[in-house]
């Protein structure tokens, strides 16, 4: 990308830092590898969505998952994702993760923001903590905490949030799962929520098709993020999905795909997104091992 294009970013995202009133992140940027809503998300990837979904009962193994996140030209965002889901004592379900996202080495002008020589670093490190438990339906309850850090042409601040979440899945006609999730306690919350079902002439069958519907708001939101998402696997081997974003009322239904495969305990695939305003495309690329 341009120097000017880099250091635009950068000059917009130093207003997002996290400050005492202030509850977002600095990119703000979806974690994800899989299409369907995040509220309904398993496998370790739920400890940054839905911590609820980190239960046993609703499907969550035990794993280990990085991603690699490759954000459009337009931007220069480039990012790593990790987490890991094990079983802890008393029943709970523990979960770690972290993310990095950058901008590297943005070349410094007259007109940056701190014109001293060198380059400007954009960043954001985000830890994260979080414990689930089963209930005594196929449901799992589940909180974190966020530990984030981010810096702009040399202003850091660090903030600390809360998630709590739910997740249900019992055992009923089509197969449903509900998931609700409360991100950002602490700060300005966002609310998630998700369902998602197996359409009845296909549970039986070889490829199970799956359809899901989740939405996001916050306080501020003049209209709610929507997702609409359709899932295929054959025997559990072979992956494919679609889905379509509405980030809002002027950026209309923007869409995504994913392709994935398992073998053995080893799964991997890859996501593409497509942004609002034109900003281009991101891509997921993960690795999860189950144990």
């Amino acid at each position: 990308m341009s120097r000017s294009s880099r250091l635009l970013v950068a000059v917009l995202l130093i207003p997002l830092l996290p400050g005492e009133g202030a509850g977002q992140l600095l990119f703000d940027w979806p974690i994800r590898a899989l299409p369907q809503p995040e509220a309904v998300l398993t496998g370790a990837a739920a400890t940054f969505w839905n911590p609820g979904s980190l239960s046993r009962s609703v499907g969550t193994r035990q794993e280990v998952w990085i991603a690699h996140v490759d954000g459009p030209d337009a931007t220069g965002i480039r990012g790593l994702a990790a987490a890991g889901a094990l079983d802890l004592p008393l029943g709970l379900r523990g979960a770690v993760g972290y993310w990095h996202l950058g901008i590297p080495d943005i070349p410094r002008t007259t007109d940056s923001p701190r014109p001293e020589p060198g380059d400007l670093q954009v960043t954001e490190d985000v830890g994260v903590v979080a414990l689930a438990r089963d209930l005594l339906a196929p449901a799992g309850l589940g909180g974190s905490l966020y530990f984030v850090r981010g810096e702009a042409a040399g202003v850091v601040r660090t903030r600390v949030l809360g998630d709590v979440g739910f997740h249900l899945h019992p055992a009923l006609p089509l197969r449903p799962r509900f998931g609700l999730s409360l991100r950002g306690l602490g700060g300005d919350p966002t609310l998630l929520g998700g369902m998602e079902i197996t359409l009845p002439s296909l549970v039986d069958s070889r490829v199970p098709l799956r359809l899901g519907y989740g939405m996001q708001t916050r306080r501020d939101s003049r209209s709610p993020v929507q997702r609409l998402s359709v899932r295929a696997s054959w025997e559990d081997v072979f992956h494919v999905g679609i889905a379509t974003t509405r980030f809002g009322a002027q950026d209309g239904w923007v869409p995504l795909w994913m392709v994935g495969t398992n073998i053995g305990r080893y799964s991997f695939s890859v996501l593409r997104e497509s942004l609002a305003n034109g900003f281009g495309a991101v891509h997921y690329f993960r690795l999860a091992v189950g144990f």
